[in-house]
């Protein structure tokens, strides 16, 4: 019986002999590769094997691990990979990849470095691989968790392999999470909120050897692209995944933002200067899909930030101001409300400044001119019609605009200034190219307005507004300190023949536009910057004379100089003598460059001359020849107090007409080349101004009166806040506007008094032209209506009925279209006169029966 008794191994299935098969003898060697293939050739031919294959391969890896045979453990891991890569079309694969997935756990379990990059390059290889089986129980919870561990690694041996190791397997993840819709929602706010910081802490970490200043250049460089190429370091795998995470996260998703916004908050990346939170920010602009999100975001996260340090939100101001021109493609109906919240907390910044409870009031002006700069470089990257848009919901925000400074509350004026600055922010940004856009609309009257308001901050500013919106050839640098030339060629300015659109625009805004300069004039202060005003004033002159220099525009300009001249004139204004200096120097200075550039050489000897003899005759400061030859500016800073001989001086200006521009002569020389000069001896006149002094010797100014006619042009229900009396004709005229009873007429009189109108009818086209462009008067129209309806009142009231019946019927007869047209025919019909005489002989037919009215249509 011993003699059939054998020895042999226990029996083995076939699949474990296969894998057993691919281990070499040596644990130094590699994989047997023909016993591989003998592997992956049973497993593609035995699917329903594959899951057991998996099972056993893991078995062996855990027996491995725990004796610290890691060479087994590569060979082991070598084998699932390929197994993986050959039989990903197979149906059975869900079942391997959860037996690979665990292989993968018990590596990274391990906390040893090289079985963690091990698993980490396993996994990366696995999330390239394309699946067609679909799985719906798949989380990779533990790998998100342990990736991003990695990423914060602070071993100082190995802390650079293991962040770009972790960054890698958080990579992986996303691919694989966000390829196939039935994976696990990588989205979801808890796996951000792992995923995001570890990208962002290797962003900011950068172990190079490289120069902090290196560093921070390198961040603030626009990048719009993630660079090409693998990336070497941490920092720069940081940068390819967030702009390839945000480009892949859904519209409008907050989970990826917020924990962006935190990370900055966490690790104060928002202070002053906020480099790192420029550049993330920047390239989350670059990548998201709606950009306007990710400014609302910021937007909101600044209100939430309102209680917090002023460093933090000029930080969070100074990123937004860094960001916005990149969403400015991509805005669409989100814009106006961007900028309702930036001047929200424009406004609630400067409130806070008036208040007892701000720190640093230095902080609270930077913060501010952060906001204006966000706004600013916003409305840059928008089309011009969206900045048109921009401006005139910015003007709509300033508040109390019709109100003398004196009733505004401390915090109003000061969000005056700053709503002018940010206006004017937005302009130097827009490039006008029709005057149709800018001034066909409500706008100017707003503009107007703010020229003429109180505070002589907002005034000049809003002088530099129309500088930019009428500057159309760049010719503001040599026109802003616009000096007395011999030769106005050596500017170099750059202008073309204004186009008939803008020309029937200016027609109905530039009377409203010139009453106004002539008011800012009145208006101009007499401290140190006196000059910047009047050079203001000037350099808007000389804009309207290149940009719309039509020939009724340069009259009107003209029209305007006399005024300025005869105003300095006026003794009346209580004006300093270095003001009355400042505005002959004006007026000479326009004169010479318009005269000039019209190319007339009769005007431009006749502006020369005065010139000549005022440098000869009168006071040093009206010598506009002594800068030409020292080759200096006008002084830009006017003296605070004038001595007697120079107030003596500036009044005896009024006595020697041979200093003066003469009207007259100018107005025949403008005639002589065929300008129309009607209006030219026109008085310069406005019957709803009043410059009345007040108690405390200042003027009082009605500032509704230079656009109350464009205001109804325009459908705007402008209020009427002071009763004018018709006396009031004359600008030039004394304060209480009493008309002199004097026949004695002077230089200025001869322009600037009332005349009467005649009541004949215009003889000629031209005389008919001026009668219809004529303006109308609003206060006088109103009083006309109110006399016309006291006069029917009047009539309906103490009339007799019968009286009042006769005259209606009366009316009614001559204006009745059918009585006058049988009237007509019958003054013409042959058959009517000879009834007329008598001739009843001939018989009546059909046709000349006399039918009632009431059958007669």
């Amino acid at each position: 019986m011993d003699t059939f008794m054998c020895c042999c191994t226990p029996y083995k299935p076939r699949y474990r002999r296969l894998v057993d098969a691919i281990y070499p003898r040596s644990l130094m060697e590699g994989l047997i590769n023909s016993n591989m293939q003998k592997l992956t050739f049973y497993a593609i031919s035995r699917p329903e094997k594959l899951d057991k294959i998996g099972k056993y391969i893991v078995s062996r890896l855990s027996r491995d691990l725990y004796h610290q045979r890691y060479n087994q453990v590569k060979i082991s891991v070598e084998a699932m990979d390929q197994l993986l890569q050959s039989c990903h079309d197979l149906s059975s694969l869900n079942k391997f990849i959860e037996h690979f997935l665990t292989m993968l756990q018990k590596l990274l379990e391990t906390n040893h470095f090289q079985m963690e990059k091990l698993a980490t390059d396993s996994f990366v290889n696995f999330a390239n691989i394309e699946e067609n089986t679909p799985a719906y129980h798949r989380e990779y919870d533990f790998f998100i968790s342990k990736f991003a561990s990695m990423c914060h690694s602070n071993n100082s041996g190995i802390s650079k392999d293991a962040r770009y190791a972790g960054l890698r397997g958080l990579r992986g993840v996303m691919w694989k999470s966000t390829t196939d819709p039935l994976q696990t929602n990588i989205w979801e706010r808890q796996y951000m909120d792992k995923i995001i910081p570890s990208i962002l802490f290797n962003l900011q970490e950068d172990d190079s050897d490289e120069s902090k200043e290196k560093r921070n250049l390198f961040s603030v460089i626009d990048q719009p692209y993630a660079m090409d190429g693998v990336a070497e370091s941490p920092r720069a795998l940081a940068d390819q995944f967030i702009r390839e995470l945000m480009a892949k996260a859904p519209f409008g998703l907050v989970s990826v933002l917020d924990p962006v916004l935190k990370h900055c908050d966490l690790h104060t990346k928002w202070e002053p200067p906020p480099i790192f939170a420029i550049y993330t920010f920047r390239a989350i602009m670059y990548s998201v899909k709606d950009p306007s999100f990710v400014i609302q975001a910021l937007i909101t996260h600044l209100e939430n930030m309102s209680n917090s340090n002023a460093s933090v939100r000029i930080g969070i101001a100074t990123v937004l101001s860094s960001i916005v021109s990149i969403a400015g493609t991509s805005i669409g109906p989100s814009l106006i409300g961007i900028f309702n919240s930036l001047l929200k907390h424009l406004r609630r910044s400067v409130e806070f400044q008036q208040t007892e409870e701000c720190p640093s009031i230095d902080q609270e002006k930077i913060y501010q001119e952060s906001l204006i700069n966000a706004m600013g470089d916003y409305a840059y990257a928008l089309p011009d019609y969206q900045k048109v848009e921009i401006m005139l919901f910015i003007s709509a925000n300033i508040p109390n605009l019709g109100k003398d400074s004196q009733s505004l509350k401390p915090s109003d004026i000061f969000l005056q200034h700053i709503l002018v600055k940010t206006l004017l922010k937005v302009a130097t940004k827009y490039r006008t190219g029709f005057m149709s856009t800018i001034f066909g609309n409500n706008f100017p009257n707003t503009l107007l307005r703010l020229a003429l308001t109180s505070d002589p901050i907002v005034r000049l500013d809003t002088q530099c507004i129309f500088h930019t919106l009428l500057d159309r050839h760049d010719n503001l640098s040599v026109l802003r300190h616009l000096p007395y030339v011999n030769d106005v060629t050596d500017l170099q300015l750059t202008f073309e023949k204004c186009s008939r659109s803008d020309e029937m625009i200016m027609r109905n805004y530039a009377p409203h536009l010139l009453n106004a300069l002539y008011r800012c004039v009145w208006m101009v202060p007499e401290d140190e910057t006196q000059g910047e005003h009047m050079d203001a004033i000037l350099c808007t002159m000389a804009l309207l004379c290149i940009e719309v220099g039509f020939d009724e525009m340069l009259i009107q300009l003209f029209r305007l100089s006399f005024a300025l001249q005869s105003m300095a004139l006026e003794s009346s204004f209580h004006f300093s003598g270095a003001k009355r200096i400042a505005i002959h120097n004006l007026v000479a200075k326009y004169l010479n460059f318009s005269s000039q550039l019209m190319a007339i050489p009769s005007l431009c000897q006749h502006v020369q001359q005065i010139v000549k003899q005022r440098a000869l005759r009168a006071h040093p400061l009206l010598n506009l020849l002594s800068e030409l030859q020292s080759g200096k500016s006008s002084p830009k800073k006017a003296p605070l107090a004038c001595d007697d001989d120079e107030e003596q001086a500036a009044l005896c200006l009024e006595e020697d007409a041979t200093i003066l521009f003469d009207i007259n002569d100018v107005s025949e020389m403008l005639k002589a080349t065929g300008k129309d000069v009607k209006n030219l001896m026109v008085p310069f006149v406005s019957k709803d101004a009043t410059l009345a002094p007040s108690a405390s010797g200042d003027m009082i100014i009605s500032r509704d009166w230079p656009f109350r006619e464009y205001e109804k042009m325009n459908n705007i229900d402008g209020t009427d806040t002071s009763g004018i009396d018709e006396n009031t004709i004359s600008i030039d005229i004394s304060i209480d506007w009493n008309q002199s009873e004097s026949a004695q007429t002077s230089r200025k009189n001869t322009l600037f008094s009332s005349t009467e109108k005649s009541d004949t009818p215009p003889t000629t086209v031209n005389e008919l032209r001026k009668n219809i462009n004529m303006l109308i008067d609003p206060s006088e129209q109103k009083k006309m209506e109110q006399n016309r309806t006291q006069r029917i009142l009047d009539k309906f009231r103490t009339q007799d009925f019968n009286k009042l019946v006769e005259e209606m019927n009366q009316e009614r007869e001559e204006v009745d279209l059918s009585r006058t047209v049988k009237r007509l025919l019958q003054r013409n019909d042959d058959a009517s006169r000879i009834n007329e005489c008598g001739c009843y002989n001939k018989p009546k037919n059909i046709f000349e029966l006399k039918l009632p009215e009431s059958f007669v249509f």
